[in-house]
């Protein structure tokens, strides 16, 4: 099993709901939709499907470093980065489970095909990846990495849930450090 450190950083990010200058420029050139009862679809780049990520107000999002925002849920986010001033944040480092396609399937990536939940089709190089992820269909490269953020078990230790998402290659580089433990 593979092991990556996502770096400490100061990053922006805006909650869902509240009206941010941000949110209204998501909205308005539609990377960003607001639906009945406080529910949001955000179109991420990985959001392939017809739908966006299904995300709530008081949700956050960060915007990708290609314009696309992604969403997280307020208790992860709050868990995982510190307010500083207005919509700045710092995000805490964090070791976290990696699997890339050319690495041996472990456990979690096991429970997540035998599943159903991830499908991996090498031939499609463009969209090797796909799976339901924040209630959408997203798909990713067969150069990009699947992060796995926690990991369910039951009483006897079997897994019975995984916490992943796909991480595009130059994000991972340019954010990520791979460790050996």
């Amino acid at each position: 099993m593979a092991y990556a450190v996502k770096e400490s950083s100061r990053v922006q990010a805006w909650e869902l709901g509240s009206g941010s200058v941000m949110e209204q420029e998501m909205i308005r050139c539609g990377k960003i939709v607001a639906r009945p009862g406080g529910i949001y679809e955000v179109f991420s780049r990985e959001a392939t499907g017809k739908t966006g990520q299904i995300a709530a107000a008081g949700d956050f999002f960060k915007v990708d470093d290609y314009g696309f925002p992604h969403p997280w849920r307020r208790a992860a986010f709050l868990q995982q980065h510190q307010a500083l001033e207005e919509d700045w944040y710092q995000e805490a480092a964090r070791q976290v489970k990696i699997w890339r396609l050319a690495d041996p399937v472990c456990e979690e990536i096991r429970f997540l095909l035998d599943s159903g939940i991830l499908r991996v089709d090498p031939d499609n190089p463009d969209r090797c990846f796909t799976a339901s992820i924040w209630e959408t269909e997203e798909t990713a490269a067969s150069d990009a990495v699947v992060v796995i953020f926690d990991t369910d078990r039951d009483a006897e230790g079997r897994v019975t849930g995984v916490n992943f998402n796909f991480v595009e290659i130059g994000y991972f580089n340019k954010h990520y450090r791979v460790s050996e433990s």
